[in-house]
């Protein structure tokens, strides 16, 4: 299961994000080969065993709706990921 925070979390090697137009979802993560991957993240955030839903979310990718990241609590630096 994935935790999901509404801000960054510190001490923290890196930050997966996910932006919406409603908020900010935020997963953190120690070590490299310990990331999330992006369809889990999303699968906490909605419901895509439904079809509608998993068009709206593409939907939201290809409109600029949602953006993917991840974010270096040590350093300030932020990378904006493109879905694939």
């Amino acid at each position: 299961m994935v935790r999901l925070f509404d801000e960054p979390v510190p001490y923290y090697h890196e930050n997966r994000f996910v932006l919406t137009e409603e908020r900010v979802y935020f997963t953190p993560y120690r070590r490299e080969f310990d990331w999330p991957l992006v369809r889990d993240i999303l699968g906490e955030i909605f419901n895509l065993d439904d079809p509608e839903v998993c068009g709206e979310v593409e939907g939201m990718f290809s409109d600029g709706k949602m953006i993917i990241g991840s974010y270096f609590p040590s350093s300030g630096e932020i990378i904006v990921q493109v879905p694939l």
